[in-house]
């Protein structure tokens, strides 16, 4: 059996504890009969300092979250070893810090415990952590599953950087833009790491791309597999981790992986995170209600990180699914993109799965920013997704009221756009799941792409800056905002933004006085209230798009999505019915062949001429 299709994290123990002063942690005997075998010890973490970070610059990875491995360990004894020293081993609960041992050289030993610390940690003149406890066990090989369109430079870098993790069998790369194959730098790359294969098909988004991933995946039913974007960066040791975690639950579990900033490492953009049964929208079951800065913290101060609530799905920048998931819980649901993830991770908490985030991993992604999801065709799949979710999964009209306040929302703010959107999504969800659920992921962002040009054409005409500046036209990076008579960039105060914003629906159009410059990473409804018109820059300071908030386009638009609103409302028990039949007939195996079929006969499962197949050693 080759190394990568039966794998271990095991070291053996080499040395004996020695004596430390322990302050509420039980330090385990160390005399051994000369015969017994010794236990092979499951690695649960390493750390190793680099040249460029300070042994306490990385307490994230380095520290061990203790409470959280005892749910699947019990009342373990957990090993420490580490390289330097001498050091001091510090526990922290609740908010408090304090020292275990002091002056420590080595190794120490001690027992989880129910009330015992929710961290442990290092600190000291150290240049690696290992934390361990005595226990066997076999890991699951794992299949990558990495979907791609357009970014070459990053599928090649993510595919590689997976190819060489000891833990990954296999890494698929679904090709939806149909650039790999010719590539020479990927040609190289599959020549010389037979664990990559390549899947070309059309672009059929993020759903697509996993649901062919997973199906190719399922020939190796004794595998884990991980979901992961081409632009997220997840550590080998990180991969290990997780997979070392779900090994020993003994229920099945999915793994998440903590979101960072790939611009600002530091910076903890989401952890563990449920949709709500009440408005349906996801939010945080922890306390990162906003992106938090690690750098310069110890654990005594993540206090963010207790939990309120159970996590009932996890976002695929990296989720790691155990084996045998797909055979029970079939395929993702043919969404093209955007509440995918959440949909699988309900039906996964139904089937009486749990949604792990493990501290001490991490991905790095780049930031989204609500320019790019809300005003963008991604937001009308966005609200559409949502509702369908929603529906088939039995929720109540909670949804719908959410769903008013929000376009409510963008039309006081003049976020026009985004209510377009969101209308043609309400619009395609009461339509009915027959009309688009996995009939439309060949030409669902041209749709959108098709009600932003509308919007552009009917809405922006006719508006001119007091410098002359044509406010029909999204820049696109011309011309620079500093032309287009921004005269305010902070958000006004509450009362009279909103003062401002109600008078507007109310009074005839006049031309834009507050004129409002925000960067797209700032841009939302509150930041942009009771502006006249808006200017969305990117972090250079050029314009991505302009237009003016007109009293009577709110108007009109408010009267639309009324009547769309309540439309929903009066039929909500006959779309939930349609929709919860409807939703599981797509997310067979059966059913994603068919569309790849019918799609694109040539790249479907059953073809293997565009597939680079690997040689698996019995």
């Amino acid at each position: 059996m080759s190394m990568r299709t039966n794998w271990r994290l095991t070291s053996l123990v080499a040395q004996e504890p020695s004596p430390v002063r322990d302050r509420e942690a039980l330090s385990e005997p160390s005399s051994r009969a000369p015969q017994a075998e010794v236990p092979a010890s499951l690695v649960l973490g390493t750390w190793r300092a680099s040249a460029s970070t300070p042994s306490d610059a990385a307490l994230w990875e380095q520290a061990l979250p203790a409470s959280v491995w005892r749910t699947v360990l019990g009342d373990a004894v957990v090993t420490l070893e580490f390289e330097g020293g001498p050091a001091t081993l510090w526990a922290a609960r609740s908010g408090r810090r304090w020292p275990l041992a002091v002056d420590l050289a080595g190794r120490h030993q001690l027992r989880l415990s129910a009330r015992g610390p929710q961290w442990l940690w290092v600190e000291g003149p150290i240049r690696s952590v290992t934390w361990s406890v005595e226990r066997e066990i076999e890991l699951p090989p794992v299949s990558v599953v990495m979907p791609t369109r357009g970014r070459e430079q990053d599928a090649v870098i993510q595919a590689e950087r997976f190819a060489r993790m000891d833990c990954v069998h296999e890494v698929i790369v679904v090709d939806q833009g149909r650039t790999l194959e010719q590539l020479p730098a990927f040609a190289r790359l599959l020549a010389e790491r037979p664990e990559i294969r390549l899947i070309t098909q059309p672009n059929l988004g993020g759903s697509g791309g996993y649901a062919r991933g997973m199906l190719e995946a399922a020939a190796s039913p004794g595998h884990a597999v991980l979901f992961s974007d081409d632009d997220a960066v997840l550590s080998a040791e990180s991969l290990r981790r997780m997979v070392t975690f779900q090994a020993l639950c003994s229920t099945p579990t999915i793994l998440g992986t903590p979101l960072f900033s790939s611009e600002q490492p530091d910076r903890l953009i989401a952890l563990s995170e449920a949709v709500r049964g009440g408005d349906f929208q996801w939010h945080a079951t922890d306390g990162v209600r906003r992106p938090v800065e690690l750098a310069g913290t110890t654990p005594e101060q993540w206090s963010f990180l207790r939990a309120s609530g159970e996590a009932n799905y996890t976002g695929w920048w990296a989720t790691l699914f155990p084996p045998g998931t797909a055979a029970e819980l079939g395929l993702p649901a043919p969404y093209f993109l955007k509440w995918d993830d959440a949909e699988y991770g309900l039906r996964a908490t139904e089937h009486g799965y749990r949604h792990v985030v493990l501290p001490g991993t991490s991905v790095h992604h780049p930031p989204w920013t609500m320019y790019r999801t809300q005003m963008t065709w991604t937001a009308r799949v966005l609200h559409r997704n949502r509702l369908a979710t929603a529906a088939a999964h039995g929720s109540g009209r909670g949804v719908i009221s959410s769903s008013l306040l929000h376009q409510g929302k963008h039309i006081l703010s003049g976020l026009y756009l985004t209510t377009a959107l969101w209308d043609h999504g309400i619009d395609s969800f009461l339509s009915g799941p027959e009309s688009w659920l996995g009939r439309d992921l060949a030409r669902a962002r041209a749709d959108g792409g098709a009600v932003i040009a509308d919007w552009t054409a009917q809405e922006g005409a006719g508006w001119t800056a007091q410098e002359g500046v044509d406010w029909a036209a999204t820049s696109g990076g011309e011309p620079a905002a500093e032309a287009l008579g921004i005269t305010r960039h902070r958000p006004l105060p509450l009362l009279p933004a909103l003062t401002r914003a109600t008078l507007r629906l109310l009074r005839p159009d006049r031309s834009p006085r507050l004129v409002m410059g925000v960067r797209e990473d700032r841009l939302s409804w509150r930041t942009v209230l009771g502006a006249d018109a808006i200017v969305v820059t990117d972090a250079t300071g050029r314009a991505l798009m302009t237009h003016p908030v007109r009293g009577s386009t709110g108007r009109r638009l408010l009267r639309r999505t009324a009547a769309r609103h309540l439309r929903m409302a009066l039929r909500w028990g006959s779309l939930r019915r349609s929709y919860h039949r409807a939703l599981p007939l797509t997310t067979t195996t059966h059913a994603w062949s068919q569309l790849f079929d019918r799609i694109d006969p040539t790249t479907s499962p059953r073809e293997r001429s565009r597939t680079c197949n690997l040689e698996r050693t019995p």
